[in-house]
């Protein structure tokens, strides 16, 4: 075979999948909608066709200026590709909350394109392999590598915890994209010939084995294209569901409840004036407890217009008097000395704690140790409720999650991942946010944040925002 024969064997590889990747990328942006996770795999489609394109030219050229050219040119969308990477699988996943650091790697990669195309610290000059010309290494090259390292984990880890999470085709789903990706992260092995290691770089085989598992997931397991909506109907699948459930529950509680409400006012005229008095007063607490639930899962959320103001103190107090513990032993401590008054819906704090009391003793009765502690801080803005138990704690690779609906670590008829979410509806709805700290083992913290009274409730607090 002929030098110049030879020479052109090596770049059809490389050009056969910059055409796949354009390809894939032309279809995917105009086929379907232009939504977040679309963007981003077009992103991806676009970085690897100009890598594989330029690579394809490289191996042709013969002048060393030209080659130097197209190196820089190449390297500057490689750059890039880490992150896009990492974009794709964070729209995957729907791990919003992780956008603030693929924007934050979108700026690394910004400041290496800068030095790339600047000076030599990033690319200096380049190699001269049997194949052709290759890029060389300079200092700042390992802040790259070190940076792909970082995000493509990071991506496939978050990817990996939703498909665990999820169930049906949407499981299925996510699991081709870990195993394609994944692959496709294999070609970083082309970063040992920027280091003087000569070889044809076999990144080409797995990128290429990467596109075709991951064209066979687009279009035989409508892969992306009804990913989103997938999620979407199996999140409303299960809201009918509990709502049916809640309905029915409602429903069949409310008429025993009437019954004994009825006889016991009945009763009251006769004996034990303050006994009955308690009766009808549980009753009452009971029907409250139901509308709750009903609001709970219908996201039925009181109006602002209908708040009032509230003591935290009385309504973290109501919330301890009247939850029902199965035991006298639990420790509960409640550091009352800073009350403030908030403005909102009393019912729907009151079901706050109680469900943060609920979830506290669960996982105190879990470790078989712990206790409950309550305390309350006041600044000029804000005001803050700390709720601290001290029993199993929450993992930190699930602690993300516990705000999100369905989402729940309790067996089974134990928990229906609604409670926290309806807690986190609840706060921002009257311009306030709770979050959460933990470490496994030790202790789980929530904070719940008050505006004081006469801060303006904005728009922005009474949107639902995206899970903690």
């Amino acid at each position: 075979m002929s030098p110049g024969l030879l020479n052109m064997s090596y770049s059809v590889m490389p050009a056969l999948a910059a055409l796949l990747f354009i390809i894939t990328g032309a279809v995917v942006f105009f086929k379907f909608n232009r939504q977040a996770p679309h963007i981003a795999l077009t992103i991806l489609c676009i970085t690897t066709f100009v890598w594989q394109g330029t690579w394809a030219i490289l191996f042709q050229v013969n002048e060393p200026d030209t080659a130097d050219a197209l190196i820089k040119f190449g390297y500057l969308l490689i750059i890039f590709l880490p992150t896009s990477i990492y974009h794709f699988l964070v729209e995957v996943s729907e791990q919003y909350s992780e956008r603030r650091f693929v924007y934050a790697s979108y700026a690394i990669a910004s400041i290496l394109g800068i030095t790339l195309l600047t000076s030599n610290l990033f690319i200096d000059g380049h190699y001269q392999y049997f194949y052709g010309y290759y890029p060389k290494a300079g200092l700042m090259h390992p802040v790259h590598v070190i940076q792909t390292v970082i995000v493509t984990s990071r991506g496939l880890y978050l990817t990996y915890l939703a498909q665990k999470h999820a169930s049906g085709i949407l499981k299925e789903q996510l699991q081709f994209c870990v195993i394609s990706l994944l692959i496709y992260t294999f070609a970083a092995v082309d970063y040992l010939c920027n280091y003087g290691i000569e070889f044809y770089p076999p990144g080409i085989f797995f990128i290429l084995i990467s596109l075709g598992i991951f064209s066979f997931a687009l279009y035989k397991k409508e892969l992306i294209s009804d990913l989103q909506e997938t999620l979407h109907q199996e999140h409303d699948i299960k809201l009918n569901i509990i709502k049916a459930a809640a309905g029915n529950l409602a429903h069949e509680l409310r008429t025993p409840l009437a019954t004994i409400k009825l006889d016991a006012m009945a009763a009251q005229k006769i004996h034990q004036l303050e006994q009955h008095e308690l009766i009808i007063k549980t009753v009452h607490r009971a029907n409250m407890s139901i509308d709750m639930l009903l609001n709970n899962v219908c996201a039925n959320l009181p109006s602002t217009e209908g708040h009032k103001k509230h003591s935290i103190k009385s309504q973290i107090q109501e919330a301890l008097n009247t939850y029902p513990f199965k035991s006298d032993s639990y420790k509960i401590h409640f550091d009352d000395s800073n009350d403030f008054d908030f403005i909102g819906n009393g019912i729907s704090i009151n079901f706050v704690f109680f469900n943060l009391i609920n979830n506290a003793l669960y996982f105190i009765e879990k470790a078989m140790k712990g206790s409950i502690n309550i305390r309350i801080e006041n600044s000029i803005n804000k005001n803050f409720v700390y709720f601290r138990d001290t029993g199993a704690g929450i993992e930190k690779d699930i602690l993300h999650q516990v705000f999100t609906d369905f989402y729940s670590t309790k067996p089974c008829g134990v928990g229906n991942g609604l409670g926290l979410g309806f807690c986190k509806k609840v706060m921002v709805n009257i311009g306030g946010t709770i979050t959460v700290k933990s470490v496994a083992e030790e202790y789980t913290e929530f904070l719940l944040t008050f505006p004081a009274i006469g801060e303006k409730i904005s728009d922005r607090h009474l949107s639902v925002l995206p899970s903690y």
